[in-house]
């Protein structure tokens, strides 16, 4: 009886940061775009009841206010996941130190997507970024990206080189700044960040799957080149 109290979870060989297939999630979200600085952006975040996903929509506009001459550039927005709720004597953060990489289960368009990452660093500015390619628009796929891959950046400005501290995570988000008037949508139906265990597993399970669909399937299968992070 008393060992089943004590009884340590289990280790498991992934982690679910967002989930979209119930609206609840949505609550964990916020938004940010140049309104903030004057500029005319529109973004928001909304649930997908019939795809059971989270979807980030808006338009970028790179006009600058009217009324702030101090402002150069403009055209972003971005969302970002809730900071970690604090305990009593600090905060909470997210712990990937077991785990290798961030996996997303994603349908974009062409616009050019970053993805951030907020550790606990010296520098509150200080964001882990990397584009978020995406083989074939407009159709669901899977984006794998090592954790190691992501570049350090204070105020979009590559910065010299420190590892990414896993252990204390703080956000996770994805941003638009590609410098293009116009509207967008970036669907989303998990991310998650796995080991190299269950990264394996997943990308065997999917592949035999793909597989499947293509024999049974009088279409060809995508000729789409390859890109970086983008394995199936």
């Amino acid at each position: 009886m008393f060992k089943s109290l004590f009884k340590k979870p289990p280790i498991l060989n992934y982690h679910t940061i967002l989930d979209f297939k119930s609206p609840e999630t949505l609550k964990n979200i916020i938004t940010r775009s140049d309104k903030e600085i004057g500029g005319y952006s529109s973004t928001k975040f909304i649930h997908d009841p019939i795809e059971k996903c989270g979807k980030f929509i808006g338009e970028l506009n790179l006009d600058l206010p009217k009324d702030n001459p101090d402002v150069t550039r403009s055209g972003y927005a971005m969302f970002r996941t809730k900071d970690q709720p604090q305990s009593l004597f600090n905060t909470s953060f997210w712990d990937w130190s077991r785990f290798s990489s961030l996996v997303m289960r994603v349908k974009g368009d062409r616009r050019k997507y970053l993805i951030n990452l907020q550790a606990n660093t010296p520098m509150i500015t200080d964001l882990y970024q990397h584009r978020l390619f995406l083989n074939d628009p407009g159709n669901w796929e899977t984006v794998v990206i090592p954790l190691d891959d992501f570049v350090v950046t204070n105020w979009g400005v590559i910065q010299d080189q420190s590892e990414l501290n896993k252990s204390e995570i703080k956000t996770f988000g994805v941003g638009l700044l590609d410098k293009t008037y116009g509207p967008f949508e970036l669907a989303i139906d998990w991310v998650k960040v796995m080991n190299d265990e269950e990264l394996k597993n997943y990308t065997e399970i999917k592949k035999s799957e793909k597989e499947e669909q293509t024999e049974h399937s009088a279409f060809p299968a995508s000729n789409y080149p390859e890109p970086k992070a983008t394995v199936f």
